[in-house]
């Protein structure tokens, strides 16, 4: 955050610092303009003096008087020294040549009207001759120097025009390329929320740019990511819960055949135990042991189920998964008509996983089944080895979803399921759980016809687990 903010200090600073510099420039170039203005007056003098040098000149050839010509000397000496003073100038425009000439030209000029003062008429015609020259001389000196005043005119102008578009072309470059990166973080943002919706984190490297802002992206991201894994881990446990709650009768019935079992044992044995024998006995307290174990075994597969516990992904046989989850439910499944076919072949592959994590992701999938067959039906289980990947199909003869019901049923809160009735979690967090172990799971279903997922786990390799 400090870093954008010495960011945008800095582009801020870049533009002061060029509106100055371009105000200065500016500036300059009005004093210049009108130093070139002063300059233009003064060229205007010496043009004027020659002018009046020569109407003296002209009054002495229809008049000839000496003051005439000594007004005229008066005029042109005093053109001489202001060419003098402003030889810099001279120069820069007509170059040294050009500056040397002129002052050949005055001289020679000045030396002419001394010589017909001198009363040497012999020159008058050389002398006007001379002056036109001179005249010419400086005119063209003024026309060079009026165009050097017209082209900083026009350039004094358009600098603010010119300024103007040199900003305006610079932020429309900043423009778009600020644009370009907040749309890439944009579909950044789309796709990272995305897949973490789904459970796919991958999604929030995509952005690769090392600005503070996507920085910050990446960040908040993360930390979210994380807080919806605690989040995620919260919601199994919820789901596990609530799963428990769903089996709730199957367990009970389950529990009540075992404990009507013992009951009516020991009833009969507390009633008939002096007419039984010794051998009718045992055989009777071991019925009441039987029955106590399966009750037990029942209880004890409830309890690890939901168990919080979370232990390290370690090496798994599916087969064995599939056989405890399907003790929890099986009886579930027995009540509601539903007949479980497993094709489970003895050499397929271990996988690494968690057994709980693993156990919820069927008990989901078992329960959803026996939901979508409300009058009985079969439930097919079946494995395979698909290359490095071990598949489980868990497939229902159900009244299957439409293709608008398939694209959303792995969305955090939906259901078909009438209000009150389902949370909409469950195969989100299937999803979440499979991604976690590196795999994938998906669905084919048609309209009463029934509904496939299929499961798909790594197989274990040396070197995985704990």
């Amino acid at each position: 955050m400090q870093s954008l903010k010495i960011k945008v200090f800095l582009v801020v600073l870049a533009f002061v610092l060029f509106m100055i510099l371009t105000m200065g420039i500016y500036w300059w170039n009005v004093g210049a303009f009108q130093d070139r203005l002063i300059i233009m007056d003064e060229f205007h003098d010496v043009v004027s003096d020659i002018l009046e040098a020569r109407r003296y000149e002209k009054n002495f050839m229809f008049y000839p008087e000496p003051n005439s010509l000594g007004e005229a000397l008066v005029y042109l000496k005093r053109a001489e020294k202001t060419v003098v003073v402003l030889q810099p100038k001279i120069v820069e425009i007509m170059g040294r040549d050009g500056y040397s000439s002129l002052r050949s030209d005055i001289s020679g000029y000045r030396s002419l009207l001394h010589s017909l003062a001198n009363g040497d008429q012999s020159v008058a015609t050389k002398t006007r001759q001379h002056g036109t020259k001179l005249v010419e001389s400086v005119q063209t000196l003024l026309r060079k120097k009026r165009r050097i005043i017209h082209s900083a005119l026009q350039q004094i102008r358009f600098m603010p025009l010119a300024a103007m578009a040199l900003i305006l072309v610079l932020l429309t470059i900043i423009y778009i390329w600020q644009a370009r990166k907040v749309l890439g973080r944009l579909v950044y943002v789309q796709r990272a929320a995305e897949g973490v919706a789904k459970g796919d984190y991958d999604a929030m490297q995509h952005l690769s740019s090392a600005d503070p802002i996507s920085v910050l992206m990446r960040s908040a991201f993360r930390s979210m990511a994380d807080q919806l894994d605690a989040r995620q881990e919260q919601l199994v446990e919820a789901r596990r819960l609530v799963s428990i709650g769903t089996l709730t009768s199957g367990i009970a019935h389950e529990l009540n055949n075992p404990l009507n079992n013992v009951s009516l044992t020991a009833d009969t044995l507390l009633e008939d135990l002096k007419d039984l024998s010794e051998d009718e006995v045992r055989e009777m307290l071991e019925d009441i042991i039987n029955e106590t174990s399966r009750a037990s075994e029942v209880v004890r597969n409830l309890l690890d189920f939901s168990r919080e516990e979370q232990r390290p992904m370690t090496r798994l046989n599916m087969a064995s998964v599939i056989a405890q989850t399907l003790r929890l439910v099986g009886n579930q499944l027995s009540l509601n008509g539903v007949r479980v076919e497993k094709l489970l072949p003895e050499n397929l592959p271990d996988v690494c996983g968690d057994t709980h994590y693993l156990q919820q992701v069927f008990v989901n999938l078992f329960l959803n089944a026996d939901q979508a067959m409300e009058k009985g039906g079969i439930l097919r289980i079946q494995a395979r080895s698909d290359g490095n990947r071990l598949c489980v199909d868990v497939s229902d003869t159900g009244c299957g979803m439409s293709r608008e019901t398939l694209s959303r049923i792995f969305d955090p809160f939906f259901t078909t399921k009438p209000v009150g009735k389902g949370t909409g979690l469950g195969l989100s967090i299937i999803h979440g759980i499979i991604k976690k172990h590196g795999g994938t799971v998906n669905v084919h279903s048609e309209l009463g016809k029934g509904t496939t997922f299929t499961v798909c786990l790594p197989v274990f390799e040396n070197g995985e687990g704990a």
